[in-house]
């Protein structure tokens, strides 16, 4: 049961993820985000606390663009 992932465009949080995925629950969603991040695949562009929310982004976004 390996489900694919679609990521939101540009920086998202991770609930804009979930929301973007609705047939998966959100401890997948952050599982293949975990997974994502340690494949370099997606990096933190912002750290998250009680306030403001983490941000993440594709690290391929601009390669290949064209």
């Amino acid at each position: 049961m390996d489900k694919t992932i679609q990521w939101p465009q540009g920086e998202f949080t991770i609930q804009e993820a979930v929301d973007l995925n609705p047939a998966l629950p959100q401890a997948v969603v952050r599982k293949k985000l975990a997974d994502a991040m340690a494949a370099k695949a997606i990096v933190q562009t912002q750290k998250g606390n009680d306030k403001v929310k983490g941000k993440f982004q594709l690290a391929k976004t601009a390669a290949g663009a064209n």
